[in-house]
């Protein structure tokens, strides 16, 4: 059986990994390539977010519009100034409804909160 100062002086040896000369160099391009990767990761998930923001507001205002347009192709098409001041006005009657408002302010603060966090990350790295 062996000495149990022998056994811990065993294990604090191989505890602790070796030391190699090139040990900088080498924890330099882990970090380098750790660092690389989580650029690649912001920039794909803020495009991501930007893709989603697009397409959830071109549902938004498709599914806002979209009665107003097949309401007008439903006419006809046979006298195209009225059609298309009647098209204008429905689209001014839209906009300036309480909950187009709402919306507007709805993308202002969202806005707001993005440049907040962006601002917030440029500090970070700073």
């Amino acid at each position: 059986m062996a000495e149990p100062d022998f056994e811990a002086q065993l294990t604090r040896l191989f505890a602790e990994p070796p030391s190699f000369p090139d040990a900088a160099l080498f924890n330099a391009e882990v970090a380098a390539k750790l660092d690389r990767g989580w650029a690649m990761r912001r920039l794909f998930i803020g495009g991501a977010g930007t893709v989603a923001g697009l397409f959830g507001a071109f549902q938004i205002l498709s599914s806002r519009f979209a009665d107003e347009i097949a309401q007008l192709s439903r006419n006809g098409g046979h006298n195209l100034e009225a059609e298309y001041s009647a098209g204008v006005a429905k689209i001014n009657a839209v906009l300036t409804t309480p909950a187009s408002a709402e919306a507007v302010w709805l993308a202002a603060a969202l806005a707001v909160v993005a440049l907040a966090f962006a601002v917030t990350r440029i500090v970070e790295e700073l």
